[in-house]
């Protein structure tokens, strides 16, 4: 065979292997909504937030053994208190896993404007074909993901589908809209999902990706009953409801976690892949935002380990009572 034969042999034998490699791990199709980011939240030191050095220094340990990349403090609408690793920074792009709570501020911000009337009204309102076999289900069931063999991704593109409907807007389109551009963040990106609720659209459950400082935002706005610098951008308490049961004993609220047992009572969360995670204390306006990769098993991980290091050392905090969330009727008289 000549040597001109077999480079083009060698060649076709790559070409064959490239073309087979990219139909057998297809590219994620994305959409990107690129937006001019405004200045940072305000940043103060620990001493004015009222936060105590050793308490952040005992979360920072637990933290950098356990694969973390970032590690973000907030308090009062400012930052104070930002670790790194790896080389990320309050700039970096990630997706930690909490691409559904959006969908809920998002139905908080059609509430406040009007367009969504209330969350006990059924998916046949809104959708035109009556929202077929699920026409019945009520938003609020399904931010409170109540709806039988439901998954979160279907709860969530309902709430999109229903968004999208009443705001005449695609899902990535209104989110920046109503979220991301009053906020002042940067840009973000949605993974193209297949599903049945809205064939070709992006997961409103999955996949988005936007920078840490714009996550910290979100967490601000949570903390702080939908208000973010100024702004309500939902209803005065709907962010209550987010983040308290959905019913009596629920580990969840609307998208978020609210069961375990944290240094104060008020506690609620955000569960991304990972172990990422963003703690929201309401009655200290305290938020904080773990981002990384699993911790290795024979590090372990305790839930409460970072969030009540930091709550311990956060002025204003009150040990809970001795006795309080106990119930009585649970123990027989002696």
């Amino acid at each position: 065979m000549s040597r001109v034969a077999i480079v083009l042999t060698a060649l076709g034998v790559a070409l064959a292997g490239a073309l087979a490699y990219h139909f057998a791990n297809p590219r994620e199709q994305t959409v990107v909504v690129t937006l001019q980011p405004g200045p940072p939240q305000p940043r103060v030191s620990l001493g004015e937030a009222g936060l105590d050095p050793q308490a952040i220094a005992e979360a920072v340990t637990y933290a950098a053994a356990r694969n973390t990349r970032a590690l973000v403090v907030g308090r009062g609408g400012h930052i104070v208190f930002e670790k790194y690793w790896d080389g990320t920074t309050i700039d970096t792009a990630v997706d930690p896993g909490f691409s559904p709570v959006l969908a809920a501020i998002a139905v908080g911000s059609a509430l406040n404007d009007r367009l969504i009337t209330s969350l006990d009204a059924p998916l046949s309102d809104y959708l035109p074909d009556g929202g077929g076999t699920q026409g019945t289900i009520t938003l609020r069931e399904l931010l409170a993901q109540d709806p039988a063999g439901m998954s979160v991704g279907d709860a969530t593109d309902y709430l999109a589908l229903v968004l999208e409907r009443v705001t005449s807007q695609k899902y990535p389109t209104l989110l920046a809209e109503r979220l991301w551009k009053p906020m002042e963040g940067g840009s973000i990106e949605f993974r193209v999902a297949d599903n049945r609720q809205r064939p070709g659209g992006v997961s409103a459950g999955c996949c988005v990706r936007a920078r840490i400082g714009d996550w910290m935002r979100i967490a601000e706005l949570l903390a702080n009953d939908g208000i973010f610098e100024g702004n309500q951008f939902t209803p005065p308490r709907y962010v209550h409801l987010m983040l308290r049961p959905a019913h009596k004993d629920s580990p969840r609220g609307y998208f978020t976690r609210v069961d375990g047992a944290f240094a104060t009572q008020d506690v609620a969360w955000l569960e991304g892949h990972d172990k990422q995670r963003l703690w929201i204390v309401p009655s200290l306006r305290l938020t904080i935002l773990r981002t990384g990769d699993s911790p290795a098993s024979s590090q372990g991980w305790d839930e409460s380990m970072i969030p009540d290091s930091i709550i311990r050392g956060t002025s204003g905090w009150q040990p809970r009572p001795v006795g309080e969330g106990v119930d009585p009727k649970k123990f027989a008289p002696h």
